[in-house]
């Protein structure tokens, strides 16, 4: 069967990632993707990925500063259902191809903008690329402390790009929904700068939105976290290095496996002394007790012996570190599909991103290599003279009030995933409308790292315009009450052990007889297939895996294999290695969210529910796609520098006489246009810096010149200049991620945040809409205590008062106290 986009044609007006990979997915899934390319084709095809993110589209080139071409860019719009664009706001509008002069024309057209800094602001027009966006918004300044020197720290993998990428696809998927009901296009539209906090809020410790206003309310009854920016490792991840030098990250956040992990590797003996029988539940200081016992003791085997130890016990979470080329050949990556093969006519085989989630019924399908500028005008011109395309842009024909009310609305989504991947996935969904139940468990079932309803807020990320009920799915009767709930959901999402569902009664098989329709979502690390497929893997280990923590390390960590270091330089070095491993549980949920706004497009095209799959390596590989691919004779892989101010000279962070700027400037004319504003035109002079080429190959001393220039003024004098200039430089440490999406002046004009009230917090700022719509508003609502909504659902099923109080009292349901916000 064809893939869930078969049918749609798609006009891709954007460059660089995050269009790109956004039409990748609807591309992957039957859609026909022209890109429009202008004159020379899309800027960033000097970047190496751009073969794999454009793969399995058409090109055609447009000078759209010339009105014949505009006028066939016109008429192709309205033989388009999407158009995708990612110009700085007022660009589309000055060749009349913006929204509002295009609805007009096509009123069923989806449009959709992605843009760095928004639609609005005083920072609307400055250059959006990502490492700028994140330098000031915060992002760097709150990655502080991972190495040992002062100011914001480089943010390595795109995650701000990966991010918008999928919102947009969220955003089109749901526009495209909206118009199936009502048959009106809208303007859909998100941010780097909207995408790129959110998601990992929680993971940046005291500076996140949320957290720091909890403890800037309450500081005792919200302390901070210990350790500050520099903290280590919790035990369950604790990386260590081994006799051969390698390093080997674990990822046991249940007690069970962190005791497997210290049985397995001889250590048994100190679960029973008093000081670490309660890991992970102990001290600071018997913690780094521990931690040095582990590491000695990891030093006596090389990383594939503890490797083979590890697999055969199965219930161990680790993985040796690797980059992204060496990821391609994990035994999970190759079993699971999760890497694929092309053809190019430039480089010769390809090896590239699989499609993202694998729908078991309406499957992805990659085709041919990305196109050459052009190479496709003659074919899609001819098609569009002889008016051989289907009608999709007729006038609507429904009214006003057929117009739902949100993207999502109508739709039930039972959330039955833990930690956070699963759950934020779906969280991402509920800020679309649709009605998100998260199922607990009980407390009685709880261990180490499970959220329970003695906790003041749950996670204000993944419970996020959700309602809770807590089941003892383990018993007949809280399996009675997952049933009906699945006969009355469109979607459930679970992230259990393979065999785990089985046993719970809510396996695909046991649900589709109960309610055919159901869009099942399965997430889980590795994959179902292989030798890996039933071992944990909580967020470092994609991390380690997938590239992406290697990336965030620099060209300084790890040590080298052959370099000798005591047991105090190995503590310090794991501390810059796990901080440089955060957020793949993040990176993660959009692939999730992603996989069930395909499912229920396929559903209503086929009126058939569906398994859906998706794996942490994949989405952490999507993530990771400017370094994810491979062909003979890849340039290498990009890392910062050892003290982690960016990739090249061109590209990163710079002290200045007072405060930190971040530096993005990667054109010829950018360069010609810097040199000139800073009155250093001696460097276009010089043979070293006057090209591309030559910068890259002298990019050291590159870096020199411009530390030097850069000590000449403060930041803010440094912005305020550049950004006249049209160059792509902002004050680094200005505000940390807290503070710019709370208090900055663009923030409060893009509404990058927006105040709710928690049932026992008050009232608190939370982050705003990843994707806007221009028609059917997304739903931004407040956290949830756990358990606050079980009495209510449990009515809504049918259950009597009394019977309720029976479930209670013997344990099988739960709920919060009305005190703390739970409904009566």
């Amino acid at each position: 069967m064809s893939g869930p986009c078969a049918g749609l044609t798609i006009l891709d007006f954007s460059q660089g990632m995050p269009g790109a990979l956004c039409t990748l997915v609807m591309a992957d899934y039957g859609a026909e993707v022209i890109k429009v390319e202008l004159p020379g084709g899309d800027p960033f095809r000097f970047q190496s990925a751009w073969i794999s993110w454009n793969r399995g589209k058409k090109g055609i080139e447009l000078d759209l500063n010339d009105a014949e071409a505009r006028e066939q860019a016109v008429k192709l719009v309205g033989e388009a259902d999407v158009l995708v664009e990612s110009f700085r706001p007022g660009d589309m509008a000055q060749w009349k191809l913006d929204y509002e002069t295009l609805s007009q024309l096509y009123p069923r057209l989806v449009y959709c903008s992605i843009t760095g800094f928004g639609q609005k602001g005083p920072l609307r027009r400055v250059k959006g690329y990502e490492g700028v966006v994140a330098a000031k918004a915060g992002r760097m300044l709150n990655m502080q402390g991972q190495p040992n020197r002062d100011g914001p720290v480089y943010s390595a993998v795109p995650t701000g790009s990966w991010h918008a990428s999928q919102a947009a696809v969220r955003g089109i998927i749901g526009a495209l929904r909206v118009r199936d009901l009502c048959g009106r296009g809208q303007w859909v539209q998100t941010s780097i700068v909207q995408s790129l906090a959110s998601p990992h809020d929680f993971n940046v410790g005291d500076g996140g939105l949320v957290n720091m206003q909890l403890r800037r309310r309450d500081p005792e009854r919200f302390p901070g976290r210990p350790g500050g920016t520099r903290g280590l490792s919790t035990i369950g991840y604790i990386p260590v290095r081994t006799r051969d030098g390698a390093w080997l990250q674990h990822g046991n956040q249940r007690v069970p496996h962190i005791q497997a992990h210290l049985k397995a590797i001889g250590l048994e003996h100190l679960l029973e002394d008093e000081r670490f029988r309660a890991v992970p539940s102990i001290s600071l200081e018997n913690r780094e007790l521990l931690r040095r016992e582990i590491l000695k003791k990891q030093l006596e085997k090389t990383a594939d012996e503890w490797m083979e130890i590890y697999l055969k016990d199965g219930n161990i979470a680790a993985e040796p570190y690797r980059n992204c080329v060496q990821a391609m050949d994990h035994p999970a990556v190759l079993n699971n599909g999760t890497v694929i093969t092309v053809d190019d006519p430039r480089v010769g085989l390809l090896r590239s991103l699989a499609p993202l989630v694998d729908l078991k019924e309406t499957p992805g399908t990659p085709s041919g290599p990305a196109p050459d500028v052009g190479q496709h005008n003659a074919e899609v011109m001819n098609r569009l003279n002889e008016g051989s395309w289907a009608e999709t842009n007729d006038v609507p024909n429904s009214k006003a009030t057929d117009v739902p009310a949100h993207p999502l609305s109508g739709v039930t989504i039972l959330d039955l995933a833990t930690i956070q991947a699963g759950p934020y996935g779906a969280a991402l969904l509920a800020d679309l409308g649709a009605r998100v139940i998260k199922l607990d468990a009980t407390d009685r079932r709880l261990d180490e790292g499970r959220r329970s309803t003695a906790q003041e807020i749950a996670d204000p990320r993944t419970y996020a315009g959700k309602e809770c009920i807590k089941v003892d799915l383990q018993t007949p009767e809280g399996k009675e009450i997952a049933h009906k709930l699945i006969a009355k959901a469109d979607v459930l999402s679970h992230n259990y052990r393979l065999g785990v569902p089985e046993r719970l009664e809510v396996d695909f098989e046991t649900c589709r007889k109960i309610n055919p329709r159901l869009v099942h979502v399965w997430m889980g690390t590795y994959g179902e297939h292989g030798e890996h497929s039933r071992r944990p893997g909580a967020a470092p280990i994609p991390g380690a895996v997938m590239g992406g923590s290697m990336r965030q390390m620099g060209k300084g960590m790890p040590p080298p294999p052959d370099r000798s270091i005591d047991i105090e330089e190995t503590v310090e070095a794991t501390r810059w290695i796990m901080k440089s491993n955060w957020g793949p549980d993040q990176n993660t949920s959009p692939a999730v969210a992603t996989g069930i706004m395909l499912g229920l497009r396929a559903r209503d095209l086929t009126d058939n529910g569906q398994p859906v799959h998706v794996t942490m390596l994949n989405a952490n590989a999507w993530t990771n796609g400017d370094e994810y691919y491979d062909y003979t004779d890849r340039p290498s892989i990009a890392l910062p520098d050892d003290d982690m101010h960016g990739p090249n000279a061109l590209y990163r962070l710079y002290r200045c006489r007072e405060g930190w700027v971040f530096l993005g400037c990667l054109f010829q004319e950018e360069w010609e246009i810097f040199c000139k504003t800073v009155h250093r035109s001696d460097l276009l002079e010089d043979s070293r810096f006057a090209t591309m080429e030559g910068r890259q190959a002298n990019d050291e001393a590159l870096s020199s010149e411009l530390t030097g220039v850069f000590v000449g003024r403060t930041a803010a004098e440094w912005e305020d200049l550049l950004i006249q200039a049209d160059i792509g430089c902002v004050q680094a440490d200005g505000a940390v991620e807290g503070e710019f999406y709370a208090d900055h002046p663009h923030a409060k004009a893009n509404s990058l945040s927006v105040e709710v009230n928690h049932p026992h917090v008050g009232k608190y700022l939370r982050y705003g809409a990843m994707v806007e719509f221009s028609l059917t508003p997304g739903l931004y609502r407040s956290s949830i205590q756990t358990g606050q909504h079980t009495k209510p659902i449990l009515r809504e099923l049918g259950y009597t008062d009394s019977e309720i109080e029976d479930l209670g009292t013997r344990g099988i349901v739960q709920w919060a106290d009305p005190s703390a916000g739970g409904e009566p």
